[in-house]
């Protein structure tokens, strides 16, 4: 789950407001939690991107992107933009800065 990160003594997490349970992500979209069950394990919304699995029974959706898909589902090509913003917006595709070597 999240890792506690410690700076100048004191204990902060990482923002975990874009996760939410299954219960809140069926409020969200206005469905079901089955609903969401059967999307996910027929590949409409796909791991690591629309949900995340911590262990072996806990489930978490973006919300952000579970909003998204249900509001732009008859538009496939407008949602994926979305998608393209997020991951874009991932720590891991973000450029290395490397630090200059002093001569």
């Amino acid at each position: 789950m999240a890792q506690m990160i410690e700076q100048n003594s004191i204990v902060t997490l990482p923002s975990l407001q874009e996760w939410c349970d299954k219960h809140e992500a069926s409020r969200i979209a206005g469905l079901s939690a089955l609903t969401l069950r059967d999307w996910r394990l027929s590949g409409k919304l796909v791991e690591g991107i629309h949900w995340v699995r911590f262990g072996s029974r806990c489930v978490r959706y973006n919300a952000e992107l579970l909003r998204d898909f249900v509001a732009t589902q008859p538009n496939p090509s407008v949602h994926q933009r979305a998608v393209d913003n997020y991951l874009a917006s991932l720590p891991s595709n973000k450029p290395k800065v490397r630090a200059r070597k002093l001569v």
